[in-house]
């Protein structure tokens, strides 16, 4: 029996707790195993040299008397399955990239250092070139000293191997092993057989992982090997579109909406917070606890992280892998993602609560409709930025706002400020477009004399609120709307720009304990849809009891 049929089993039938994603791949590995009209086949010849050559010449650096390298029963089944399974017609391996998402000091550094000796030495490739990244030097260093060190302690490897200041060099195939920094600039022209790329979640620059991915076009089985620890979410990074992409991926196997043969992911992840209470569950996400990783002292760590819940959010985040927005966030991920979807077709004839934030000059400004349908609440926005601070703003936020202006859901108004008749139009637009009447909108007093002018005159004076801005006029409203997502109450088709407000929002209190929106010092975090969404949601209570 091979490493991934016995490890499967024993996740399959509960003896090694393992949580629903590693489940699916690993049905789908040994399906695919055993299913001969496939492209790919499994080599068991392939799997056992790469198995072999780190079990033979690779040690555990940094441990005393460096012991030879036993793979995990884990750690050999992610072997066998990267360097096992191969093209029936051209030998070469089916997967190109794998993802290793585990908690914090699971040996995942020691286990890229022994696969990336294995590329750089025995993989059959010509001059192969073999590069670890991460977002600084220093970080994509530490596989490659491991290798070295590996090295050093090898008498078989020191006779193929040359370690220079900067690189380790194999004699026979003419192959180099570099450590690289985030300077993305300087990778162009490489001719990549393997990335390492280590702790994805802390990395920023998006273009490093493109270049070095484009590096691999001219080989023949490049491999991407990409490893990470959890770490705080933030919208639209590298770690978070490459999460999703796998998550989609391990979806497909049964929906095949999405199917990528060539990609494949081990994510070690707990399913629920609620299982963190069960020191049982914790293997789930750290598959070399009490080897590697002391259960004594995890267990001790998470003892004190109970008493403070931004210490409990730090090692829910970084020891089980949970991810979670900023750590000052006033909303969790999980709380607020919501992959619900509606037509606004569906509410002809309904009404809804509406709210706006507007900026002062040339910021974000947002608007937003409250459908109440069966108990739940539907959102829909529309946001503005003006067209002549776009492009600065594209460059010093770090979001898209060219591609959620393609997709819809922002839109530019000409010159370098906000036209709040554009703003107004857009609440007209609701109702010629669906069919859906206003019943009141909620909006801040401060700098709105011009858009309530313009509401008034559409809808009628009766039609405006004024929302008050205080502590005691925000605080129990947006404790409620946090229920409200928690619960799933709140549909909102998934929308990216909202979702990135939300993950910026925080709290900041007063001296009697009420709360009000606050988004710190950065600029370039905006709040501005949940304030928007927030002034709405106000009306909304206030009026629901009429409605």
């Amino acid at each position: 029996m091979t490493a991934i049929e016995e490890y499967n089993n024993l996740i399959q039938n509960g003896t090694i707790r393992a949580c629903k994603k590693l489940k699916t791949v690993y049905t789908h590995i040994v399906e695919n195993m055993h299913n001969e009209s496939l492209q790919y086949k499994y080599d068991e010849s392939k799997a056992k040299r790469a198995v072999d050559f780190i079990e033979t010449f690779c040690c555990i650096p940094k441990m005393r008397g460096a012991p030879k390298f036993k793979l995990e029963l884990w750690q050999k089944a992610m072997v066998e399955t990267i360097f096992g399974f191969v093209d029936k017609e051209t030998g070469y391996r089916q997967y190109r990239e794998a993802f290793l998402y585990v908690g914090r000091k699971n040996a995942k550094s020691v286990l890229g250092a022994a696969m990336a000796l294995y590329m750089l030495i025995a993989d059959s490739e010509d001059a192969p070139e073999i590069y670890s990244a991460a977002t600084d030097r220093q970080q994509a260093k530490i596989v490659w000293e491991y290798a070295k060190i590996m090295i050093a302690h090898e008498p078989s490897l020191r006779k193929y191997c040359k370690i220079t200041v900067s690189a380790i060099e194999c004699l026979g195939n003419f192959g180099k092993f570099v450590p690289l920094s985030k300077n993305s600039g300087s990778l162009d022209g490489l001719n990549v057989s393997c990335i390492l790329l280590d702790e994805l979640h802390a990395i920023k620059d998006r273009n490093m992982y493109d270049v070095l991915k484009g590096g691999t076009y001219a080989r023949k089985q490049p491999l991407t090997i990409i490893m990470s620890t959890g770490g705080y979410s933030e919208q639209d990074s590298i770690f978070d579109v490459k999460y999703e992409e796998y998550a989609s991926l391990i979806d497909g196997y049964a929906s095949k909406k999405y199917t990528d043969e060539t990609t494949i992911p081990f994510i070690y992840e707990l399913d629920s917070k609620a299982e963190v209470e069960d020191p049982k569950n914790w293997i789930k996400a750290n598959p070399n606890l009490g080897i590697s990783k002391s259960m004594e002292q995890l267990q001790t760590e998470y003892n004190r992280a109970t008493l403070n819940e931004r210490t409990l959010r730090d090692l829910l985040v970084k020891q089980f892998n949970f991810r979670e927005s900023a750590k000052m966030s006033f909303f969790s991920l999980d709380d607020v993602t919501n992959k619900e979807t509606f037509d606004m077709n569906s509410f002809s004839g309904s009404y809804y609560f509406g709210g706006v934030d507007l900026s002062e000059t040339t910021d974000l400004t947002c608007a937003t409709a409250i459908i109440p349908h069966n108990n739940k609440l539907y959102v829909h926005q529309m946001y503005w930025i003006p067209q002549d601070t776009l492009a600065d703003h594209i460059a010093k936020d770090n979001v898209p706002y060219d591609i959620w202006i393609k997709n819809g859901y922002l839109r530019t108004c000409q010159g370098n400020v906000i036209d709040q008749k554009d703003v107004a139009n857009w609440f007209q637009e609701i109702q010629d477009a669906y069919g859906i009447y206003v019943y009141k909108i909620g909006y801040d007093a401060y700098n709105a004399q011009y858009l309530t002018k313009d509401l008034e005159t559409m809808f009628g004076a009766s039609m405006t609120q004024k929302v008050s801005q205080s502590f005691k006029g925000l605080s129990s409203q947006m404790y409620l709307s946090r229920a409200y997502f928690k619960e799933k109450r709140i549909i909102y088709n998934y929308n990216p720009v909202f979702l990135w407000c939300l993950l910026n929002t925080e709290a900041v209190t007063d001296t009697q304990g009420n709360i009000k929106p606050y988004k710190n010092r950065n600029l370039h975090k905006r709040i501005d849809g949940y304030s928007a969404f927030l002034d709405a949601f106000c009306v909304y209570l206030d009026n629901k009891e009429n409605f």
